[in-house]
């Protein structure tokens, strides 16, 4: 009987095939931000001294992406004149 088992656990650890789960990394509103600023010139070191991209991620609610993030640059820059400032009228 042990022979059997033996068997059995061998060919059927064998021939399982687990699951495998892969994990899809959706970007972000701010790192999509990021990328418009520093596309229209922005330097990383002016977001960070500024805390551009806090100031962003906490104000902005809306859709995940380019054309919505890009409509709404302007109220935030009016909301936030101490990232606009950093920003230097580039967007």
């Amino acid at each position: 009987m042990n022979l059997l088992k033996t068997l059995w656990d061998k060919l059927v650890n064998k021939t399982s095939a687990s699951p495998t789960l892969v994990a899809v990394e959706e970007e972000s509103c701010t790192d999509i931000f990021k990328q418009i600023c520093l596309d229209a010139g922005i330097r990383n070191k002016d977001l960070a001294s500024g805390k551009v991209l806090e100031s962003f991620e906490a104000w902005y609610d809306g859709p995940c992406n380019e054309d919505s993030i890009r409509t709404s640059i302007a109220d935030f820059k009016a909301a936030h004149s101490a990232a606009a400032a950093k920003m230097m009228g580039k967007l």
